[in-house]
This record gives C-alpha cells, sequence and structure tokens, in this order.
C-alpha cells in the first residue's frame, strides 16, 4: 500500500482497512480490538531511523465506531512536524490486546510505504 502526503502537512489522516479472512473469527477479533493498545511507527526506508516510534493511533468503522460495523481501519494523524522531512518511508501499526493473547504487526503481507512530498508551491 502506498500513502501520500504533503510536507508540514497534517492531512490526509492515515487509513489502513483491516481485511478479513476465512481463518479469523471477524466479530471475535474487534471485540478483541476494543480491549487493546494500538500505537503507530515510522521509519526512513534508506537510513533505518525511527521518525515516529509507538504514538497511539485508533480504530475506525466506516461510520467512525469500532462497534458493529463491517469495515473497521486503523488510523494515524500526522503532526506537521513529523512530515517536515520529504523522503520514503516505512509505517506500521502494532495492536497490543490487553487480555494477554499477544500483539499484531500490521500490516501483515505488504509493506505500508508512506511518501512525504515536497510541497510544489512556496509559501
Amino acid at each position: 500500500m502506498n500513502f501520500f502526503i504533503r510536507k508540514n502537512s497534517e492531512l490526509p489522516i492515515l487509513m489502513l482497512e483491516l481485511i478479513k479472512d476465512n481463518e479469523t473469527d471477524y466479530k471475535k477479533f474487534y471485540d478483541m480490538l476494543q480491549n487493546s493498545n494500538i500505537t503507530f511507527s515510522m521509519y526512513d526506508i534508506n537510513t533505518g531511523n525511527r521518525r515516529i516510534s509507538c504514538k497511539p493511533a485508533f480504530c475506525v468503522s466506516k461510520d467512525d465506531s469500532c462497534l458493529n460495523e463491517d469495515e473497521y481501519y486503523l488510523a494515524y494523524k500526522f503532526s506537521k512536524r513529523e512530515t517536515s522531512k520529504s523522503g520514503t518511508y516505512i509505517g506500521e501499526f502494532t495492536i497490543d490486546f490487553l487480555d494477554g493473547s499477544g500483539e499484531l504487526i500490521v500490516p501483515i503481507r505488504n509493506e505500508l510505504k508512506i511518501q512525504i512530498l515536497e510541497n510544489s508551491v512556496k509559501s
């Protein structure tokens, strides 16, 4: 997945859809998600240096609540400081389940590539 945001910008909000699969009880998973800590981290693809480390993230559904809906997203809102350096980064969400069942790092299959783009108009 690729996500694009302008340098020194807070929007758009990064939203990563959680995909249903046939091996997981979707409703049970979202019940567990309600009792979890969700964080976001991002590192520079070239240097490996962390730009963001374990900052609070959140879960939203299509109707903006994490209750009884079909489509869920992990989300993170960038600060201007976090987007002050253009470049290519890799992002990941960590879900720490508070019931002791462990943690999950998302995305699982593909990298979440984040492009912070130079502004085309100087202010």
